[in-house]
């Protein structure tokens, strides 16, 4: 160290003992032990052999590192133990089975061939007893029955590409008759359920391309437009659909019926509305 500091020691020396002499350098002098020159005399030799063991460690790691010897960084090590959790996240390792329904019901939806699911308004997209009617100013009482299966599901399903729709008996031509002057005051079939997919879940609108409410009843409707028949048909008609790519979920056994050939699932509990279990637990009969 003494050559060091006189100019004299080679290259090599210098590297070798950098540690020692640039802590020589900054330590006091009354640390190198009485009566020794600077860096010099036995107590200074003494002093700059007795390298603290961690820096010794942390020059043998970062050597290793540095000569491609095997050496292991323990920052690689971190983020790649970062990566690992978060692609098994990703993957759904940490899930409950339940918080995987959504892609369950995507995925048998897929399989039956059906690309285009519709929901009923009433006792499907929310339980509240609206009939299809509610005041402007009670919307958020409506909300407040929003079938809480039924957000996490329809946004499964406009993610993974299925087209969406609304088949209502609640008709918009039969409202503006009933309520007369009244009738801008109150959000009735479709407009009801544009306004609680806004509300609710807003990304998934731009799936639902057609809302239909029709009453055959009130328009005395031929048996062929009975039931939800005359909704589907012009649902399967937007969308270039053949009738069996499209599936409905409804209240009512009656209007699940039909000749000619789209699914149909039977929402049980009006209470509750939309649930997984209407479809991935149904019982045979319950599914078309």
């Amino acid at each position: 160290l003494a050559q060091a500091v006189s100019g004299r020691a080679s290259f090599a020396m210098l590297r070798r003992h950098r540690l020692p002499l640039v802590r020589a350098l900054r330590a006091p002098a009354a640390k190198l032990g009485a009566g020794a020159p600077l860096l010099g005399g036995p107590a200074g030799r003494r002093w700059a052999a007795g390298v603290d063991q961690n820096e010794r460690d942390r020059q043998l790691v970062d050597e290793a590192n540095a000569r491609g010897y095997g050496g292991i960084s323990i920052s690689g090590l971190f983020f790649a133990g970062v990566g690992c959790v978060g692609g098994g996240w990703y993957a759904g390792w940490f899930e409950r089975a339940d918080a995987r329904r959504e892609y369950q019901l995507a995925d048998r939806l897929k399989a039956q061939g059906c690309r285009i699911v519709v929901f009923e308004l009433d006792g499907v997209l929310s339980s509240a007893k609206a009939q299809g009617c509610v005041p402007k100013h009670e919307l958020e009482l409506f909300l407040q029955g929003t079938s809480q299966d039924w957000l996490p599901a329809v946004k499964a399903l406009a993610f993974r590409g299925f087209k969406l729709a609304i088949a209502t008996r609640s008709d918009p031509s039969v409202w503006d008759k009933t309520l007369g002057s009244n009738r801008d005051r109150y959000l009735v079939g479709p407009e009801l359920a544009k306004a609680l997919i806004l509300k609710r879940c807003p990304e998934v609108l731009p799936a639902f391309e057609i809302m239909v409410g029709y009453d055959p009843q009130a328009h005395q409707a031929a048996p062929e437009d009975s039931g939800k028949r005359y909704h589907m048909r012009r649902i399967a008609k937007h969308y270039g659909a053949a009738p069996g790519e499209l599936v409905l979920f409804d209240t009512s056994a009656g209007d699940l019926a039909n000749e000619e050939g789209w699914h149909g699932v039977l929402v049980r509990d009006v209470r509750q509305g939309f649930q997984f279990s209407d479809y991935l637990q149904a019982p045979a009969n319950a599914v078309s």
